[in-house]
């Protein structure tokens, strides 16, 4: 596939197995407090309209070639909505991350150690993305490793960042399809998935 790019109000797609998807409203955090819309996107429409899938691999990062602007991520966001939760992935720096892998399996390994990573969920979508390399920083911070947000009956975790790699899990009673997609102004990684 060619590498994602996307506008502040379009979406970039990424390739997926179809199938079908209708509206959604109301938002809330791990933590149960409102979050508000995420700027340029719907948040009534999942990000790749019916375009749903179960894993996908190999979508490569749009890199700068300054190393100072390198991706880092600051912000992982969370909301429920009526037929899809949509995750947030917010990142500092120029360009988008690439998706090395994005697939469920029965257990998260953190990288480089290869510990379990506790989750709560029977299901857990691991997503490892690439473009982000351990040596960027940001003046925003970068997010912590470890740290949970929850949204609906998903729960989210940052594994943090080993080489190249950022590796988030997704806790969820049971596997489902997804999307994902991209936006910039900020560089951000939406992943919606089915309740």
């Amino acid at each position: 596939p060619s590498a994602p790019t996307a506008g502040p109000t379009e979406p970039a797609p990424a390739s997926s197995e179809a199938s079908h998807s209708p509206a959604a409203e109301g938002a809330q955090s791990g933590q149960g407090t409102p979050r508000n819309d995420e700027p340029g996107l719907d948040a009534t429409r999942p990000i790749n309209a019916d375009n749903w899938m179960s894993s996908v691999s190999m979508l490569p990062p749009t890199r700068t070639d300054n190393p100072d602007k390198a991706l880092v991520l600051t912000a992982i966001r969370a909301s429920s909505h009526e037929v899809f939760t949509r995750v947030v992935l917010e990142f500092d720096g120029e360009g988008s991350p690439g998706v090395r892998l994005a697939q469920w399996s029965d257990q998260a390994l953190e990288q480089g150690r290869g510990l379990p990573i506790e989750v709560a969920g029977a299901a857990v979508l691991e997503l490892i993305l690439d473009g982000t390399p351990m040596t960027a920083t940001s003046s925003k911070g970068s997010y912590p490793a470890g740290e949970h947000t929850r949204a609906g009956d998903l729960d989210i975790v940052s594994d943090g960042t080993f080489e190249d790699n950022t590796h988030v899990v997704i806790g969820a009673p049971a596997e489902r399809q997804f999307q994902i997609g991209f936006l910039s102004n900020p560089s951000r990684m939406v992943i919606d998935i089915r309740n």
